[in-house]
């Protein structure tokens, strides 16, 4: 049975591993399978499909295009103009546009005919599907042009010859300045296809921290009924925003536990592209006095303390 992953605001959506940052638009009731194509290229023709099916109580009318992405400075998925090289320039699709009835499904086929020697590596292409409808009667009388009111995109990932994923952490640090802290992964990327961070973090009082050694992955993480061990404040997934060929980024995980002024450890269980990350990292959450000025706590020779375990 196919998977349909359904979208009622296109935001972050249903881009990659849904961690892209999509433009924000407006309601797309509509479901998709798959969300994310990975493929090698080689000489023969490659063909996929995409099923894409109306949760609606309503008709929709689909248009369907394709385009050449990066990931911004901000990490979000950007359109770029494309080149002689890029994945999205090979792509012939089928429909363009169409009619989905209330409830009712429908198929796209697309395939990859390289027009030249492809390099060895990642290429990349965002197929997007665009909500269309009537321009407006009064705007423009007997007009037969439409207005996008809505898309989401489909990224695919097409690969040729030896695909090398080397990543580099270079640094993670908790940043506490801003009101809603956030944990700082500075990632390189060495190689010629994308890696992200795969994994959990935990949040302890570094008083009760035992050491990154001795804990463990938390069996359902962010879902209800989860187990949190004893004394682990809060728990949840590592971001998975790609980090593309030749690129550094910084990637964000903001901690929206509220704590308290103290000192705490982000325990990190994770990998990087198969490379393991199995770190704890000390902050300190400052305290504000009477007139709103952020004052240090008293760390107790924190980092100190958690060497010797």
């Amino acid at each position: 049975m196919q998977m349909f992953y359904k979208s009622r605001n296109i935001a972050l959506g249903l881009i990659g591993a849904l961690a892209l940052g999509m433009p924000s638009a407006t309601a797309l009731n509509i479901g998709i399978s798959p969300s994310r194509i990975e493929m090698e290229i080689n000489s023969k023709t490659r063909s996929q499909s995409i099923r894409v099916l109306n949760l609606s109580s309503e008709p929709v009318e689909i248009k369907v295009s394709v385009r050449s992405w990066v990931m911004n400075e901000d990490n979000k998925l950007q359109d770029v103009a494309p080149n002689e090289q890029s994945l999205d320039q090979w792509i012939v699709f089928t429909p363009s546009q169409f009619k989905i009835p209330a409830g009712g499904a429908q198929t796209i086929r697309f395939a990859v005919r390289p027009k030249i020697q492809p390099k060895e590596g990642e290429h990349r292409a965002v197929l997007y599907l665009e909500d269309v409808r009537p321009a407006n009667a009064t705007d423009k009388p007997k007009s037969k042009s439409v207005r996008v009111v809505a898309r989401l995109g489909v990224v695919i990932y097409g690969y040729v010859g030896d695909v090398k994923r080397v990543g580099v952490v270079n640094s993670v640090t908790v940043d506490t300045k801003p009101k809603t802290p956030n944990a700082v992964f500075d990632i390189s990327n060495q190689g010629n296809a994308y890696v992200r961070l795969k994994g959990q973090y935990t949040i302890w009082p570094a008083a009760k921290y035992p050491g990154a050694e001795a804990t463990g992955f938390v069996a359902n993480v962010g879902q209800l009924g989860a187990k949190i061990p004893e004394n682990v404040l809060d728990a949840g997934s590592l971001p998975s925003a790609p980090v593309l060929p030749s690129n550094r980024r910084q990637i964000r995980l903001p901690i929206t536990k509220k704590l308290p002024p103290g000192n705490y450890v982000l325990d990190i269980n994770g990998d990087l592209s198969g490379v393991s990350i199995n770190k704890g990292i000390p902050f300190t959450v400052p305290a504000a006095n009477s007139d709103g000025i952020l004052t240090k706590v008293p760390s107790q020779n924190l980092r100190n303390s958690l060497r010797r375990k």
